[in-house]
């Protein structure tokens, strides 16, 4: 089926067999292309829904690729990924449309659940625009720029402030709670549609997930950001299976926070959208 096709773009050809046998291996049909000319020539012709690319290669670089498959195709999903380069790429890419950026080595979980997301999104977007062209604009969520703020008050108040000054810069609401035991019942009294969780340590990362857990089963379409400074990859996976939109390592990044907070609620809203018009008709 062609929404399970998807492009793969890296110059070194051990990465790409690799991906693809990921891919194939949860049913994808894919395509191999060695650098950034070749795999714009494939994607022309092929216009697959899903384009995994590198940063750097030879010909066109991947943020010059995401460049040019967003102008061919607004609604293409892009992933990025890289090795060791600055972190400007990561944020360029986002800034430009890229779903999602994921450092090398690629976690093969991760991957399919990101490549799952980006496809769903993608598809939640023509969706939406199809119901525009047919019934007009939709109406916005009033609460949209309210976020519940996780984080152990007194063990890193840093954390908590930090994060709550990069939301209060950009228009959010922000609701805080210092005390894990607290934060089931912050959420349910405010229903916020957004949530940040930090988790410091691996013990406090097994309430954050238990917690993260009790939101979802409350609110389905929560959106929830989740940090750690921990690179352990079975944080991250948990926390993506369990639902939540992404999974941040710190330092955390202001430009990084913002855009994938914009891109949380906007996934929220177009669920809640797609559900609501699935339920009128």
């Amino acid at each position: 089926m062609a929404h399970r096709d998807v492009l793969i773009v890296d110059d070194d050809r051990r990465v790409s067999l690799i991906l693809r046998q990921i891919f194939e291996a949860a049913g994808y049909t894919c395509r191999l292309a060695g650098d950034g000319d070749e795999g714009l020539e494939v994607f022309q012709v092929w216009r697959p829904p899903l384009v995994v690319t590198d940063v750097l290669h030879p010909g066109i670089t991947g943020i010059e690729l995401l460049r040019q498959v967003s102008q061919e195709d607004p609604d293409a999903a892009v992933i990025v990924m890289s090795g060791n380069t600055p972190f400007t790429y990561r944020i360029e890419s986002l800034k430009l449309g890229a779903y999602a950026f994921l450092m090398k080595p690629v976690n093969a979980y991760e991957l399919l659940i990101t490549a799952e997301r980006a496809l769903e999104r993608r598809q939640l977007l023509i969706e939406r625009r199809h119901r525009q062209q047919a019934y007009g604009q939709p109406q916005a969520d009033p609460a949209q720029r309210t976020v519940l703020i996780v984080a152990v008050e007194e063990d890193r108040p840093a954390v908590r402030d930090v994060v709550r000054e990069i939301f209060d810069s950009a228009g959010y609401k922000c609701l805080l709670t210092g005390y894990w035991g607290r934060g089931l019942k912050a959420f349910r009294e405010s229903r916020p549609p957004l949530v940040f969780i930090d988790l410091r340590t691996m013990v406090m990362g097994h309430a954050g997930i238990k917690l993260l857990r009790e939101i979802r089963e409350e609110d389905p379409d929560a959106a929830v950001i989740v940090t750690s400074a921990s690179v352990d990859p079975k944080i991250g996976i948990e926390s993506l299976k369990l639902g939540a939109y992404a999974f941040l390592v710190k330092p955390i990044n202001m430009d990084e926070l913002l855009i994938t907070a914009e891109r949380a609620l906007e996934h929220r809203q177009l669920l809640i959208e797609h559900r609501q018009h699935q339920a009128d008709t």
